[in-house]
């Protein structure tokens, strides 16, 4: 099963093995896993652990999740990944899921949506040219 390692701000570590499914983060005691800083939202952030893969997905918290220093809205985890979380950061051990980080780049993670958003400006789709008479008519 997929872990994290948190590292609070004062140097503390523990490991927490992720649950199938969602895992809830967050300043309130109510969590799946509590996050115990003043930046973090009560409600903060879920992870989600599916056989192929794990994603996380800010929640709307003030302060943002950060995944090896993006900001992000949701992503897919690649072992080594670092969350930030308020003054916590986060290490996630992939275990027995063994995506890289270009494989898990790749999966998109909002449905429908296209996961290849890095393609050049000359493979955007362009109005056909219409020709012009006098004046800049057609």
């Amino acid at each position: 099963m997929p872990q994290l390692i948190l590292r609070t701000a004062a140097g503390a570590t523990r490991q927490v093995t992720l649950r199938p499914h969602d895992n809830t983060l967050g300043r309130g005691a109510h969590n799946d896993i509590v996050i115990e800083s003043p930046q973090a939202s009560r409600q903060h952030a879920v992870i989600t652990v599916e056989a192929a893969f794990t994603t996380i997905r800010d929640v709307g918290s003030r302060n943002g999740t950060f995944v090896n220093g993006d900001r992000i809205e949701s992503q897919t985890l690649a072992d080594g990944d670092i969350i930030q979380l308020g003054s916590h950061e986060m290490s996630f051990v992939a275990g027995d899921q063994e995506f890289s980080r270009v494989e898990a780049q790749r999966i998109p993670t909002v449905p429908g949506f296209p996961a290849d958003l890095d393609r050049d400006d000359d493979q955007a789709p362009t109005m056909r040219d219409v020709p012009h008479g006098p004046r800049g008519k057609p």
